[in-house]
């Protein structure tokens, strides 16, 4: 008997939540894990957002579009035309619209088997930033997703967004090894129950 497709999609879907400190090496742990997956035939969308550094400080963060390579600024120290002040940067306005369209347009042709958010926190709990994204995904039918959340952002976040079948990974005790098999087992069960779409 086939399963419904609402059992693994929308908010049945699987969450994976990368977890650390500020500053520990979430996303580097995260770019790790989908270079492996890269090689495994999956198709990966959503959004990366390594930091960058000035005089040993922290600077800013790029923002790379998972599934085309592309990237832009996403926030600065140094204020724009095109920026608006959240916490201690400069957001681009272009640079959200890019991450926006790179979470959600693969999803509306359905051509994507995990969704990547990199991160999920204090500014989407307050409901700007990727908030509003996160918003249409939770009511919608998608693959398996992988976000990045501080510690003290995890409890919050899925208080906001309650997916039943969150999976909390420690990037200090949980090694990638251990992880990328739950995540090709849950994308494989996905692609199963998909609904075929003509090419």
């Amino acid at each position: 008997m086939s399963k419904d497709i609402s059992e693994i999609s929308g908010r049945s879907s699987p969450l994976f939540i990368i977890t650390g400190e500020q500053g520990e090496g979430k996303t580097t742990y995260l770019k790790q894990i989908l270079d492996k997956l890269s090689n495994e035939d999956i198709r990966m969308s959503g959004i990366a957002a390594p930091g960058y550094f000035q005089d040993g400080l922290r600077s800013g963060f790029d923002l790379i579009d998972i599934a085309t390579g592309k990237s832009t600024e996403l926030c600065s120290i140094v204020k724009t035309p095109d920026s608006e002040l959240y916490g201690r940067y400069y957001f681009m306005n272009s640079g959200i619209s890019f991450g926006c369209n790179a979470i959600l347009n693969p999803l509306k042709i359905g051509k994507t088997d995990l969704v990547v958010i990199d991160e999920v926190g204090r500014f989407e709990l307050n409901g700007v930033m990727w908030a509003g994204c996160i918003d249409l995904l939770y009511e919608m039918n998608h693959p398996p997703m992988i976000w990045t959340v501080r510690r003290c952002f995890v409890d919050a976040v899925l208080k906001r967004w309650p997916y039943p079948k969150s999976v909390i990974v420690e990037i200090n005790s949980v090694p990638q090894s251990d992880v990328i098999p739950e995540i090709l087992h849950e994308i494989r069960q996905f692609r199963s129950i998909s609904p075929l779409k003509c090419k």
